[in-house]
C-alpha cells in the first residue's frame, strides 16, 4: 500500500526485505536456469521508494543509508530505473518526475533489495491504471526472477524459475532477526559452488501445516544453497551461530543465496534483545529485528 504526503505531491512505498523460509533446488532446465521450490515471506524492514511527479523527464536518485564499497548505480543497471522505464511503457500517460530510493537493505544479501525496489516502483506508478495483473507479472519477470513474488508482496510458494506463484497462509506473523555478516555473495557463484544434486520439492503436508504452526512446518525444510554459501563465505556460519546462541531463537535459516541469515524467535522482545546483543558483539554486521507479515 502506498502513502502520500499531505499535499499529495509525493507518494511513498516500503520495498520490504524478501525472506526465504525454505529454498529447495529441484532441477535444472536445458537453458541452465535452476528450478526452485521456495517459501517466501516479507518483513516490515526495507527500503523506501518515493515518486514525485512533475517536470518533463524521469530522474532517479539513491539515498544510501549504508556504507558500501561501491555506490548504488543510478543508470539502467539499477532495477528501480528499469522498472520505471517499464511503468512508462505500460502506463496510460507519459511519466515525468523524480524517483528516489532510500536504501536501507544491504546488497548481495539474499533478501531481494533490488527486486523489491523495482516492485515498489511498479506498484506506485501502476496501481491506479488498468494494467492487467497477469500481464504485469509476465512483463516483470523479464526484469528478474524475484520480481513476480515481490509484486505479490505476501507469503507465497514460488516454483519454476520464479514465475509460478501460489499464495500460502501463515497462522501468524513471525518475529525474526536478520543478520548480514558484512559481506555479500554473488548468486551465480553460489549456484556454481553448489554440489550438483537435485532434491525433492516441498511436501504438501508442510504447505498445509503453515496455517497451524509455521515454524514447525518449515523445521524439516531447508535451503539447498546454504552449504555452498558457507563454503564461499564462512561468516555466514558465524552469523548463524550467533543467532543459535541467542535466547529465544527457535530456528535459523539462510535467506536466498545468502549472505543474510534469519533467526526465528519466540516473540518480538526476544528478537530485539538478540539483535542488540549480536550488534554489540559484531558492530560491522547489519543486524535488524523485525516481523515477517502473515
Amino acid at each position: 500500500m502506498w502513502t502520500a504526503d499531505a499535499d499529495g505531491a509525493a507518494r511513498h512505498r516500503l520495498a520490504p526485505a524478501k525472506v526465504n523460509l525454505a529454498l529447495h533446488v529441484t532441477g535444472r532446465r536445458p537453458d541452465g536456469y535452476h528450478l526452485l521450490d521456495m517459501l517466501v515471506a516479507f518483513a516490515d524492514i526495507g527500503d523506501r521508494v518515493t515518486w514525485r511527479p512533475g517536470g518533463s523527464a524521469c530522474r532517479l536518485s539513491v539515498d544510501d543509508r549504508l556504507l558500501r564499497p561501491e555506490p548504488v548505480p543510478v543508470d539502467t543497471s539499477n532495477l528501480a530505473w528499469r522498472a520505471l522505464a517499464l511503468a512508462g511503457r505500460l502506463g496510460a500517460a507519459p511519466l515525468a518526475g523524480d524517483l528516489t530510493v532510500e536504501k536501507s537493505l544491504p546488497s548481495g544479501a539474499g533478501i531481494g533489495g533490488g527486486s523489491s525496489d523495482a516492485a515498489a516502483v511498479l506498484r506506485l506508478l501502476l496501481t491506479e491504471t488498468a494494467t492487467d495483473e497477469a500481464f504485469l507479472q509476465a512483463q516483470a519477470v523479464r526484469l528478474g526472477a524475484d520480481l513476480p513474488v515481490c509484486l505479490a508482496g505476501r507469503p507465497t510458494r514460488v516454483q519454476g524459475i520464479g514465475e509460478r506463484l501460489t499464495p500460502v497462509a501463515l497462522a501468524h506473523a513471525l518475529a525474526v532477526v536478520l543478520v548480514w555478516p558484512g559481506e555479500g555473495l554473488s548468486t551465480p557463484a553460489v549456484f556454481r559452488a553448489r554440489a550438483a544434486e537435485d532434491r525433492d520439492a516441498i511436501p504438501a503436508t508442510a504447505i498445509d501445516a503453515l496455517a497451524q504452526d509455521p515454524l514447525g512446518a518449515i523445521a524439516d525444510l531447508r535451503n539447498d544453497l546454504e552449504e555452498a554459501a558457507r563454503a564461499l563465505l564462512p561468516a555466514v556460519g558465524h552469523a548463524a551461530d550467533a543467532l543459535r546462541e541467542s535466547a529465544g531463537c527457535r530456528l535459523v535459516r539462510m535467506s536466498g543465496s545468502g549472505s543474510t541469515v534469519v533467526g526465528y524467535f519466540a516473540d518480538g522482545n526476544a528478537a530485539a534483545e538478540a539483535a542488540d546483543r549480536i550488534s554489540a558483539g559484531a558492530p560491522h554486521w547489519w543486524v535488524r529485528a523485525g516481523v515477517l507479515q502473515a
